[in-house]
């Protein structure tokens, strides 16, 4: 899990979505706002990816866990799109390198 000053709150999440710009990837798609401070993200896991709490939160932890060493400025609001074979965690991991490279 990323840490609380890490993660975005509700209104930024808000804030993100309608100003940020859009890429997509396989997995995974996301909305990045540029910005001057350390990179802060949220995940956003639908339940038409994935019907069970269980199974949303697993992917959430495994994205989370893909952010964790990502360096970079901004806000960003990631939203799983498909469930990838495993190891969910790289799967996620090489998505949002490609994207965040798109994006900067």
């Amino acid at each position: 899990m990323l840490a609380k000053q890490r993660r975005l709150a509700a209104a930024e999440v808000r804030h993100v979505l309608a100003r940020g710009r859009s890429s997509r990837a396989m997995y995974i798609s996301l909305k990045h706002l540029p910005g001057t401070t350390s990179l802060r993200a949220a995940v956003v896991v639908s339940k038409a990816v994935a019907k069970k709490a269980v199974v949303r939160n697993r992917l959430r932890r495994a994205v989370y866990r893909a952010l964790m060493p990502v360096a970079g400025t901004g806000e960003i609001v990631v939203f799983v799109q498909k469930i990838p074979s495993p190891p969910l965690t790289e799967a996620f991991a090489a998505d949002l390198a490609t994207l965040l490279k798109k994006s900067t």
